[in-house]
């Protein structure tokens, strides 16, 4: 378990994590996920850490501030396999005014226990990258005892009776969701499903490249926000709110922090001087002590330069 940021999100702003489950351990094995392959395709829910320090945490990251935007449950594995995380909820709005987001793969939601703790999250942001079963199997990779259809039942069933905020994300990614059809049956979908908004979204941060996860083009997000409606809009690039620069770290921690944010999320320079309220020679010198070390590399991209750590190769725990 680990409390980071608060980190910039292009969808959310200033967001606090709370990462409740272990590296990598998740239900699916997303071709895009920025890291890198799931280590334990797993269904089975765990409290794999006591609710007490959980809370202990998000209380001391609070007090030490900046106020985030938003409490976000994520991170690096599927928040809904924590088997307490409706109280924990619960618990977590006690401490801040500041909502609690639920980021999920949605895939979970067929579980009565997981669609009670979904309903309470202030947002609710589930995921949608496809509109039929050879889709799901091609970008997804899911457990085999996940079926495509069960899945999307539960999702319409939840969104329509949630009572706040519901935040859909469509990740379209080149040569395999991002043709008019394939769209199109991700909106036939999107037409039951109540929200507020529909992120469009594609690869931004470095995939693998060898799992063929590449960004498709600005055409391509045009012609899915038509597809998808008035509420579909393509995400933009993160700008940095006017927060408070009060310091969230001492010094001597500050690799350790920047190496855990960087487990998380690949960042470009700019990403780890708002996460930690750096200079940008501060953040070098963090940086560069952390390639020289190998525990960290550089992807140089498109969109900038991505620092990142790499991740394993996926086992399958089964139910």
């Amino acid at each position: 378990m680990r409390i980071y940021g608060p980190v910039p999100s292009r969808r959310f702003g200033l967001s606090l994590g709370v990462d409740i489950v272990p590296h990598k351990t998740c239900p699916l094995d997303c071709i895009y996920c920025q890291l890198g392959e799931t280590d334990c395709l797993q269904m089975e829910q765990e409290t794999f850490f006591p609710i007490e320090e959980i809370i202990r945490d998000v209380k001391a990251a609070l007090e030490e501030g900046p106020r985030p935007d938003v409490i976000t449950l994520a991170g690096s594995g599927e928040p809904t396999l924590y088997s307490r995380l409706g109280e924990l909820i619960d618990e977590l709005k006690k401490l801040s005014s500041a909502p609690v987001l639920l980021i999920t793969n949605a895939v979970l939601l067929t579980v009565p226990e997981v669609r009670a703790a979904a309903l309470k999250a202030d947002i609710l942001a589930p995921s949608l990258d496809a509109g039929d079963e050879a889709t799901f199997q091609k970008i997804n990779k899911p457990h085999p005892d996940l079926n495509f259809n069960d899945i999307v039942t539960a999702l319409i069933e939840v969104t329509n009776a949630h009572p706040k905020e519901v935040r859909l994300e469509v990740m379209l990614i080149d040569g395999i969701n991002d043709d008019r059809q394939s769209i199109e049956n991700i909106a036939t979908i999107t037409r039951q499903i109540k929200c507020d908004r529909i992120d469009i979204n594609t690869p931004v941060r470095p995939p693998v490249p060898e799992r063929g996860a590449m960004p498709c083009g600005e055409d391509t997000l045009e012609l899915a926000k038509s597809i998808l409606g008035p509420k579909a809009t393509p995400i933009a690039k993160f700008e940095k709110r006017n927060h408070s620069k009060k310091p969230t770290h001492n010094f001597d921690d500050l690799d350790k922090n920047v190496r855990e944010t960087l487990m998380r999320r690949p960042c470009t320079l700019h990403d780890i001087c708002d996460s930690h309220h750096l200079t940008e020679a501060d953040a070098r010198n963090i940086l560069e002590r952390l390639l020289a070390a190998g525990i960290i590399q550089a992807d140089n991209t498109e969109q900038g330069i991505y620092y990142r750590t790499t991740g394993k190769n996926p086992t399958v725990r089964k139910l």
